[in-house]
């Protein structure tokens, strides 16, 4: 599946099945949740394709840059949050294992080492020394992905090193199939984020107040 694709499902898979409890934790859910859902494909291996990889690592970077500066704007308490009780190491050494778990992936065959069962955890592992509150939403992207290309022509080396494939054979990832999952998953994604803000602010509570009152 492409991109976007990916990205959606991966959104609001982390959502629907973990649930955010406060505003920066859906924050990190959505960001996380876009970046496992993007990562597998970090992989794929001709030059056009490569240049896509690239746009793949610019946006899952682009996704967390954009989320750190919402939370300096608006003061959410995003990075306060996840400094609590943490040390620079504690972070910043599963951070570079991540990084370069992915130049190791970057270089391997397409829907190899990164579309694996050894990749996911590996790399769920890794955020979830350094921001624990996000390898659930990682986890379930990245899950998302793997699960969605299975859908796909190509095998996928779920039990990498092993080199047997699996795959449905049921359509191609530029096909309908690809479409009808992209627009599930960004409405999907776009109910989860408004029924998450909507529980988070107890705005049930307001409409009852308002109702009474009129």
């Amino acid at each position: 599946m492409l991109g976007h694709t990916h990205m959606a499902v991966g959104i609001a898979t982390g959502l629907l099945l973990v649930q955010p409890k406060s505003l920066p934790e859906l924050l990190v859910g959505v960001s996380a949740g876009a970046v496992g859902g993007l990562i597998s494909d970090i992989d794929v291996g001709t030059s056009k394709s490569h240049k896509q990889a690239d746009i793949i690592t610019m946006g899952a970077a682009l996704i967390v840059a954009v989320v750190l500066l919402a939370d300096w704007i608006f003061k959410v308490g995003i990075q306060d949050m996840l400094m609590k009780n943490e040390n620079f190491v504690q972070i910043f050494l599963p951070t570079m294992v991540f990084i370069g778990i992915c130049a190791y992936g970057k270089g391997t065959h397409h829907r190899s080492f990164m579309h694996s069962f050894v990749a996911f955890i590996l790399l769920t592992a890794c955020v979830g020394f350094a921001v624990p509150m996000a390898a659930p939403y990682f986890g379930a992207g990245f899950l998302s992905h793997i699960f969605i290309d299975m859908f796909n022509k190509r095998k996928e080396q779920l039990f990498w090193p092993s080199k047997k494939g699996v795959c449905f054979k049921l359509c191609s990832s530029h096909g309908k199939v690809n479409k009808i999952l992209f627009y599930s998953g960004t409405f999907l994604a776009g109910l989860c984020i408004l029924i998450s803000i909507y529980n988070i602010y107890d705005l049930g509570k307001y409409f009852s107040i308002v109702f009474k009152g009129a």
